[in-house]
C-alpha cells in the first residue's frame, strides 16, 4: 500500500510539471513566431546593419516604439484630412525620436554605461526544480572587458587625443594659444620657449612661433607662461638695430661701421643734405670723364627719387635707392688710391643705411655697406682695419690673397694658424664677411646675415642645385668627406653601410 501511494504521488508530480511546462513552451513558440512574422525582420535587419550591437538591444528598441508606431500610422490619415500642416512636423518628430533613441543606446554602450543599467535583480523559476529559484541573468551576456583593454580603447578614441598636449602627447593640455588655438601643457610650452630664447642671440630679431603651425606668438601672450628671467634675456638678445661690430687689432676697442636711426638724433632731411654734399665733393674730386658721367647720372637719380624742393626731401624705399646708387660708387672707390673718394663714397652709403627704419631691412643694408666698403678707421687709435676679415686694412686686395701674402711673411709659430684660416675660411656671398667651417656638410648658414649657401660653390641654397655632400656645380668637395673613414658625429657612416651591402 505504501509503494502504491508513492507511485501515485510521483505520477501526480510529473503530470503537474508537464502541465506547467506546456504553457512555457507555448509562450516560447509564440515569441519565436512573433520574431519571424512581426517585428523580428526589423530587428534582424538592424543587427545586420550594426553587428557590434547585440540583437537583444535592437529587439527591445523595436518593442519600445511598437505601440507608438501603430498609433502614429493610424493618425496619419486624420492629419492629412483635418490638419495637413501638422503632417510633416509629426513625421520629423517621430523620425527624430527614433534616431535619438538609437544614438543614445550606441553611445551608452560605447562608454560602458549600457551594461551597468541593463542588469536586473529579479528571480526566475528553475524548470528542473520548481521549488528553487535562481537570480535572473543580465540581458547583456558579454563579459566585462579587463581594465587594460578599456584603457587601450580610451587611448584609441579621438576624444582622448584632443585633450592631449601637442608636444608631449601625454599630459592634458593646460593652455590654449589665442591666435592659432593650439594647446599645450605649461611645462612643455615653457621649455620650448626657453630653448628658443637661448638660441636667439644673433643680429636678427627672433620671433617665438607656435611649434605646430609656426604662427608668430605675441610676446604679451607667451611671456605669461615663462619666468621673468627668460623675458629679460629675450629682450636683451632681440633688440632691433643691433650693429655689426669689429674689434681693433691695435687697441681692442669696438669699431661700428653703421649707426642705427636710434643712435643719432639726426633728421632724414639732414641726412639727405649730407648725401648731396658728399656727391658734390665727389664731383669736384674725380677727374676722369667716365666717372664724372656716372656721378652726374647718380645725382640726377638721387634728385629724381628724393624730389628735392628747397630743404625738404621725400624718399621711397631706401634699399631700392641704395642698390641704384652705391654699387657704382663702390666700384669707383675700389679702383682708385685717393682716400678722399673712398671716404665720400662710404659716407653716402652710411647715410643711406641710417635712413632705413625697418629693423630687418636695416640689418641687410648694413651688410651691403660692409661688402662694398670694408675699410674702416678706429675711432680710438686711428688704425684702419678690414671689416670683412678683421685684419689690417688691405685696400685693393682680397682677404684671401692678403692671408696668403701674410703666410709668406710670418714666422713658423703663426704659420699653422694662418694656414688653418686659409683652408677653412671663405667669404659669405651676401655680406662678404669671412666665416670658417672645420667640418660638416655643404649647407652653411651665415651667423651674421643669415644667408644660406653651398660651401663648395658659394651658390644660394634656395636654388636646390646642391646636396649636403654633393655639389651641383661639380664633384663633391673633398673637404666635406670624413677624414680617415670616420663619420661625423650624428651622421651615418655611408662607407661602412655600402661595404655591408656589397657581396663579399
Amino acid at each position: 500500500m505504501e509503494t502504491a501511494s508513492l507511485d501515485s504521488d510521483t505520477t501526480f508530480r510529473q503530470q503537474a510539471i508537464a502541465s506547467t511546462s506546456a504553457p512555457i513552451n507555448k509562450i516560447t513558440e509564440s515569441t519565436t513566431q512573433d520574431d519571424n512574422t512581426g517585428d523580428g525582420w526589423l530587428s534582424r535587419f538592424l543587427c545586420w546593419m550594426f553587428p557590434e550591437t547585440p540583437a537583444q538591444q535592437w529587439r527591445e528598441l523595436v518593442e519600445k516604439f511598437n505601440v507608438s508606431n501603430l498609433l502614429f500610422c493610424y493618425c496619419l490619415p486624420f492629419f492629412y484630412v483635418f490638419y495637413p500642416t501638422w503632417l510633416m512636423p509629426a513625421i520629423f518628430l517621430k523620425s527624430l525620436s527614433f534616431v535619438v533613441g538609437c544614438l543614445y543606446r550606441l553611445i551608452s554602450r560605447h562608454h560602458g554605461h549600457y551594461n551597468s543599467t541593463q542588469t536586473t535583480t529579479g528571480t526566475v523559476a528553475n524548470p528542473t526544480n520548481p521549488g528553487i529559484t535562481k537570480p535572473a541573468r543580465s540581458r547583456s551576456s558579454s563579459p566585462q572587458p579587463p581594465r587594460h583593454t578599456m584603457l587601450d580603447d580610451e587611448r584609441n578614441h579621438l576624444y582622448f587625443w584632443l585633450q592631449r598636449c601637442s608636444i608631449c602627447l601625454e599630459q592634458t593640455y593646460s593652455l590654449c594659444l589665442e591666435s592659432c588655438r593650439d594647446q599645450f601643457c605649461k611645462d612643455c610650452f615653457a621649455r620650448y620657449t626657453e630653448e628658443t630664447v637661448q638660441q636667439s642671440w644673433g643680429l636678427g630679431v627672433t620671433r617665438i612661433k607656435c611649434p605646430v603651425c609656426q604662427e608668430v606668438i605675441p610676446q604679451a601672450e607667451w611671456s605669461r607662461y615663462v619666468s621673468k628671467q627668460v623675458v629679460d634675456k629675450y629682450n636683451e638678445f632681440n633688440q632691433p638695430y643691433r650693429p655689426f661690430v669689429r674689434h681693433c687689432s691695435g687697441c681692442e676697442s669696438q669699431v661700428i661701421p653703421c649707426q642705427s636711426p636710434r643712435q643719432q638724433g639726426i633728421s632724414r632731411e639732414r641726412r639727405l643734405e649730407n648725401i648731396t654734399e658728399a656727391l658734390d665733393s665727389l664731383m669736384s674730386t674725380v677727374d676722369t670723364p667716365e666717372w664724372k658721367d656716372q656721378l652726374h647720372q647718380i645725382q640726377q637719380l638721387f634728385d629724381q627719387i628724393c624730389q628735392r624742393k628747397g630743404a625738404t626731401f621725400r624718399i621711397g624705399r631706401v634699399q631700392d635707392l641704395y642698390q641704384k646708387m652705391v654699387p657704382p660708387l663702390a666700384k669707383m672707390a675700389q679702383h682708385t688710391s685717393n682716400t678722399t673718394i673712398y671716404e665720400n663714397a662710404s659716407q653716402v652709403s652710411k647715410q643711406l643705411v641710417a635712413m632705413e627704419v625697418v629693423p630687418e631691412a636695416w640689418k641687410q643694408t648694413q651688410f651691403w655697406h660692409v661688402a662694398h666698403f670694408p675699410l674702416e678707421t678706429c675711432g680710438c687709435c686711428g688704425r684702419q682695419i678690414c671689416l670683412q676679415c678683421g685684419e689690417k686694412a688691405h685696400l685693393g686686395t682680397t682677404c684671401m690673397n692678403h692671408l696668403k701674402s701674410t703666410l709668406e711673411q710670418q714666422s713658423s709659430d703663426q704659420t699653422a694658424s694662418i694656414q688653418w684660416k686659409i683652408n677653412h675660411t671663405r667669404p659669405c656671398p651676401n655680406c662678404s664677411v669671412m666665416i670658417n667651417r672645420d667640418e660638416g656638410c655643404n649647407r652653411v648658414d651665415c651667423l651674421l646675415c643669415g644667408y644660406r649657401f653651398c660651401w663648395h660653390c658659394l651658390s644660394s641654397w634656395t636654388q636646390q642645385k646642391c646636396g649636403f655632400y654633393h655639389c651641383g656645380q661639380g664633384d663633391s668637395d673633398d673637404e666635406t668627406q670624413p677624414e680617415n673613414g670616420k663619420a661625423e658625429l650624428g651622421v651615418p657612416n655611408m662607407s661602412v653601410i655600402e661595404s655591408k651591402r656589397r657581396p663579399s
